[in-house]
């Protein structure tokens, strides 16, 4: 019983955190009992998060050539990596196929790995200079070049950067691994930018990134976000200690007329040693978001409908943001009555610039300062734009 309860707390540990939890094993059923009889307890299979180290006998991509049929001089397999991403004691193996002369990068997927003909589960094509990986969440990241993003849009192939990262978790109910959406919004929109930062952290780089309130003062001061400077003042609400999961931080616009967020964060993967915070919500004493919900994905047009405080009708902006903070919709925001508390329904029209897929995205609301026209408040919420 002692053994059980052990293992519920570490995954109520890890549910804890909408970031994922860290690198503990889940057990399954059949594990023996210590101390009936005398039958040894026999180690159980369990489930672990991140990389595991492939079987032998399908660890070299010699052996997985023929599996994805690669052609000499055409394709060739560049990396296999293995992980419990179906959330089962079985291993799956991710295998990257880079084509010759060129761009693309291929990612398959597959299981039953050690029998003669394994089953694929999953694949994603032509890449622009493509990576995958697994997370420390068992899901598959993916990093390639976005062509048209305004970070690449004009430059030759030779200065291309890979700006666009995706993340896909095994379904049950699909029976493949499908895109979803990394909760954080600050200072990584993916988990894919967030374990490059936590690896980077872990080498002595960034090291506001272990601060709580430095990391809220920093998305404050995005000229993409609130534009209100470094040096808003901020104030711990709960958590935020060097080993707390969670922290929620009260930050105040330093123009005149502004209002307050409130910035909760958690833990990347609920690493309480040393992970990196990640914001997760930022929320307006006077503002909310009712439609979407957190998460979704959106379709152009979208309605987004909730509640704010207007003057003269007017309760603020929306804004739409890419998965490089850019701006690709915007629609003014007009309450149902003209005057104070209210609600309201908007349609925001979008137009992004990957269109092979979805991306992650930010939808901002926000209210003007009447004083000088700064954002005096708002509220963020993580989406996926197609």
């Amino acid at each position: 019983m002692r053994t059980v309860v052990f293992f519920l707390c570490l995954s109520l540990a890890a549910c804890a955190s909408p970031l994922g939890g860290g690198n503990q094993a889940t057990p399954t059923a059949g594990a023996g009992t210590p101390g009936a009889g005398n039958v040894t307890p026999t180690a159980s299979p369990v489930v672990l998060l991140g990389p595991r180290p492939c079987p032998t006998a399908v660890q070299s991509s010699a052996y997985w050539s023929g599996i994805v049929h690669a052609v000499a001089g055409v394709t060739s397999v560049a990396r296999v990596q293995c992980g419990n991403l179906m959330g089962t004691p079985a291993l799956q193996a991710l295998v990257t196929v880079a084509h010759q002369g060129g761009h693309a990068v291929d990612v398959h997927v597959y299981t039953n790995i050690t029998n003669p003909n394994p089953q694929q589960i999953f694949q994603l094509l032509n890449l622009y200079d493509g990576d995958a990986v697994i997370s420390g969440y068992n899901t598959v990241l993916t990093a390639e070049v976005d062509q048209n993003s305004v970070l690449n849009r004009g430059r030759s192939p030779a200065n291309y950067q890979r700006d666009l990262f995706r993340e896909f978790k095994w379904s049950d109910a699909q029976q493949t691994l499908v895109q979803i959406v990394f909760p954080g919004l600050f200072p990584d929109l993916t988990r894919y930018q967030a374990e490059a930062d936590q690896a980077a952290v872990n080498q002595g780089h960034d090291p506001w990134k272990l601060d709580a309130l430095k990391v809220a003062q920093a998305l404050a001061a995005s000229s993409t976000l609130f534009n209100w400077g470094a040096d808003a003042p901020a104030h711990l609400i709960s958590g935020g200690g060097q080993h707390d999961l969670n922290a929620v931080v009260e930050v105040k616009s330093p123009h005149p007329g502004g209002g307050t967020i409130r910035v909760s964060m958690s833990r990347l993967e609920s690493n309480t040693n040393g992970g990196i915070w990640e914001v997760t919500e930022v929320s307006s004493p006077t503002l909310s978001i009712s439609t979407p919900a957190a998460l979704a994905r959106l379709h152009s047009p979208t309605t987004v409908t909730g509640k704010g405080n207007a003057f003269e009708g007017i309760i603020g902006s929306l804004r739409l943001l890419d998965h490089l903070y850019n701006q690709v919709g915007q629609a003014q925001v007009r309450g149902a009555s003209g005057n104070g508390s209210t609600t309201f329904s908007t349609s925001l029209t979008y137009t992004t610039d990957f269109s092979a897929g979805a991306q992650e995205g930010l939808l901002m609301l926000f209210t003007p300062s009447q004083a000088d026209g700064s954002i005096a408040t708002g509220t963020l919420l993580k989406v996926l734009l197609t």
